[in-house]
């Protein structure tokens, strides 16, 4: 059998933490870390709050990315 490489710097690349703010009281709901882009977070916060109708979930909430800031990984390495 053969192992399969994972490259997992490349992987977390595409991960991004996507925040579930309310837009009436201005908090935040729900943070997730999430493989994919703001469309599919979206989607994802609207299946778990269980809404059948986007234009209901829209008026409520409202999907960020959190933005970091680039880390300095070359202390790891030293």
């Amino acid at each position: 059998m053969e192992k399969l490489s994972v490259d997992m710097w490349s992987y977390k690349s595409y991960m991004a933490k996507y925040v579930l703010v309310n837009k009436n009281a201005k908090e935040i709901v729900d943070v997730q870390v999430l493989v994919g882009n703001l469309n599919k977070a979206k989607e994802y916060f609207q299946m778990r709050k269980q809404f059948e109708s986007k234009s209901d979930f829209d008026k409520l909430y409202e999907v960020k990315e959190e933005k970091k800031e680039q880390q300095n990984y070359t202390e790891y390495f030293q």
